[in-house]
């Protein structure tokens, strides 16, 4: 029987599948720190965040974890920090070598931190930055490198920091998907200057809002903290440097905190449904998983497969169109790429200064993905995916 929504049938299965769903507690599971929390007064710095930094340090293997309002926000804090150890001002223009294929706020927080990014290709099977286009890109005025693990995949950080050591260049690390992450046995944050981990509500730890910035440097903590609070000292009102409200709350915290003790789990649980995924979608042409060392864990906050459309029989765009006719929510990742964003896209003199990046953003599909999925649902999409391969001819006729 065809099942096949997108031709009229009954679909592969009777409800929506959600992209993603975090692990999220029980009120009984955070009511007491609430209500201590509430009952301080103390409703930012107070005792959770200090708790949650302790144990992020602790779960991470790193010597300093400082809890912001975001991601983004911790990139901004990361690079004014590494500007501030150079003795540079706010308004010092130089460069900092980012990636294209990621999420724009990579890009936006290097311009916020007064900087002006160099964009720099893709590995088309990790996905990461590709450490040959990076070297190209060095110039005499730059001043460091962003990196993203892209999807959690830590797979090419080493030849990164070969690159950035080569050069004597700081890497700052787009950690937005890295809790979860192991590279070579251990979790990631201690690698180059430091991390900026998100804790938003797509990722396996979330604390609703707010981020981390981790890192062995003790500069770079004190240069943080220091702008963490508008560029001020702890308990002083004189700016030394130009800063920012950074601060994570008590109650996100108070959320965090339970979110770390499930993160494991869900890395494991998230680690376990990818296989699935390629068991089932092994034999259809066109379809490609990111690489992914042996000897690393990749967070998988999202599974990115590429859609090759003369092989599979559909453009990315259009088994799209085929999943969400049967409910099943997909995105496209990073669609378009950051160097051809409206803000970024006359600043490459015409040329595609990043064609893998590009390619990438236009076969990238991101299938639901998360811990708690069961296989009935993982065999709908499998399923449907299989059936859009079969039946693409048809498809494409209903989809003119």
């Amino acid at each position: 029987m065809m099942r096949l929504r997108i031709l009229g049938g009954p679909g592969f299965y009777p409800g929506k599948i959600q992209l993603t769903k975090p692990p999220l507690p029980e009120l009984a599971n955070i009511a007491d720190r609430i209500t201590t929390s509430l009952a301080s007064g103390m409703l930012t710095k107070g005792e959770q965040l200090s708790e949650f930094e302790a144990e992020v340090q602790q779960n991470l293997g790193v010597k300093y974890a400082i809890g912001v309002s975001s991601c983004t926000i911790g990139l901004v804090l990361s690079l004014g920090a590494l500007k501030m150890a150079k003795g540079l001002k706010h308004s010092d223009n130089k460069k900092v070598l980012i990636p294209s294929f990621t999420f724009l706020a990579t890009a936006s927080a290097t311009c916020q931190a007064g900087f002006d990014p160099v964009f720099v290709d893709s590995n088309p099977e990790t996905y990461y930055i590709d450490p040959v286009d990076l070297e190209k890109k060095i110039v005499e005025d730059t001043f460091a490198i962003v990196c993203t693990h892209v999807f959690g995949n830590p797979t090419g950080v080493d030849q990164i920091l070969a690159v950035a050591k080569k050069h004597s260049l700081p890497v700052v690390f787009d950690a937005a998907h890295g809790f979860g992450i192991q590279h070579d046995g251990k979790p990631i944050g201690g690698e180059g200057s430091a991390s900026s981990f998100s804790l938003t509500p797509t990722k396996l730890l979330t604390s609703g809002e707010g981020g981390f910035v981790t890192t062995n440097d003790e500069e770079v903590t004190y240069n943080i903290r220091i702008l963490r609070e508008y560029g001020t000292q702890i308990g002083h009102h004189d700016m030394v440097y130009p800063g920012l409200n950074g601060r994570m709350s008590e109650l996100h915290a108070i959320l965090g905190r339970w979110g770390l003790t499930k993160l494991d789990d869900e890395a494991n649980n998230r680690n376990k449904r990818v296989e699935k995924y390629r068991e089932l979608l092994k034999s259809i042409p066109g379809i490609t998983f990111q690489k992914v060392d042996k000897s690393d864990r990749c967070s998988y906050k999202d599974l990115g497969i590429k859609i090759d459309g003369e092989k599979f029989g559909l453009t990315r765009d259009q088994l799209i169109k085929v999943l969400t006719a049967e409910n099943f929510e997909c995105k496209t990742y990073f669609c378009p790429p950051v160097h051809k964003h409206t803000y970024f896209a006359n600043t490459t003199g015409g040329t595609d200064s990043c064609p893998n990046a590009t390619k990438l953003s236009e076969q990238m599909l991101c299938p639901p993905l998360y811990g708690n999925m069961t296989d009935v649902q993982q065999e709908a999409i499998a399923g449907a995916i299989i059936d859009a391969h079969k039946l693409s001819p048809q498809i494409k006729k209903v989809l003119g």
